[in-house]
């Protein structure tokens, strides 16, 4: 199984309706593992993670605030992507990029959130 990131509009009935990423990027975010492996790894909590560790319980959905929240810890990853020697980097960069267009559409959205999980 595979984690999966997406940009999506909430409507008032609270229901979603998905924005899909434009290419090169696409919905893929990493697999499973990764919740424990990557995002809620201890060098994703030593760098000052505190969103995307929650991976490791459930998955997010990031709204309003928690869309900078959301892009600062995905930009600290970026920047640290040698710290996973096990994972190749262009695989790990590409995953984190999804990511990040998920957040760019997002705010291009009004109601725009991300789904991450």
């Amino acid at each position: 199984m595979s984690l999966v990131t997406h940009a999506y509009v909430r409507a008032p009935d609270g229901g979603t309706q998905e924005l899909p990423a434009e290419p090169p990027r696409n919905d893929l975010a990493g697999p499973e593992r990764w919740r424990v492996t990557v995002y809620g790894s201890e060098v994703a909590r030593a760098l000052g993670l505190t969103l995307l560790p929650t991976l490791t319980a459930q998955d997010i959905f990031a709204e309003g605030p928690q869309l900078d929240v959301l892009e600062r810890e995905v930009r600290l990853l970026l920047a640290n992507t040698g710290r996973w020697p096990a994972i190749s980097l262009d695989e790990l960069r590409f995953r984190l990029l999804n990511i990040l267009e998920a957040v760019r559409l997002a705010r291009a959205a009004p109601n725009g959130g991300v789904y991450l999980g």
